[in-house]
């Protein structure tokens, strides 16, 4: 694959990455409003949108290999390169509105919605009926950890978990965008 390809994968990998990290913030955003507003279309969508955000790689990584001429091959390495630039793209999207979320939009509620959730009887009465109110204890300690930071803090901590899942699947988006070279054989 010559540089040209690269620039290619690159450029594609942008405009895809792009698309992905609105796929993200849309499923961001459907989880977030029904969990603030106790709407439970808008938790049922969000938790669609998170499903279909994992086929969606999957299925850009299929549209570039058909942008390729016919008989043109992208190398494993050129694959991976191509995944690789597409979710990083995407968690720098996704990163840019959790920040303007959680410093402009957000004002405290996604936290507080947690803090109901784990306050309620029902919640309690759940984890002590199967042992594990220590459980319980800790996640509620953790989210007072949470409560005390920045929004920068929790982009960032959001990003990195982003981060680490595009690395588990940039292996299999690399080999649905590779295309092997076809050899034709010519009859004597």
């Amino acid at each position: 694959m010559n540089v040209e390809h690269y620039k290619m994968s690159q450029s594609f990998a942008i405009e895809y990455g792009t698309f992905l990290g609105i796929a993200w913030l849309i499923a961001f955003g459907f989880v977030v409003g029904g969990l603030t507003t106790g709407n439970l279309i808008y938790s049922l969508m969000g938790f669609g949108w998170i499903g279909l955000s994992v086929f969606i790689p999957f299925y850009l990584a299929w549209r570039f290999k058909q942008h390729l001429d016919e008989g043109e091959c992208v190398s494993a390495f050129a694959a991976w390169v191509f995944a690789f630039l597409l979710f990083v793209y995407a968690c720098f999207f996704a990163a840019v509105g959790h920040l303007i979320y959680f410093t402009y939009i957000d004002g405290g509620q996604l936290l507080e919605a947690f803090q109901a959730i784990l306050a309620a009887p029902e919640v309690e009465s759940q984890y002590t009926a199967i042992g594990a109110s220590e459980m319980l204890e800790t996640a509620r300690q953790q989210l007072q950890v949470i409560q005390g930071l920045t929004p920068i803090e929790i982009s960032l901590a959001l990003f990195e978990n982003n981060i680490f899942f595009s690395l588990l699947l940039t292996l299999p988006v690399a080999f649905v965008a590779h295309r092997k070279a076809v050899k034709v054989m010519i009859p004597k």
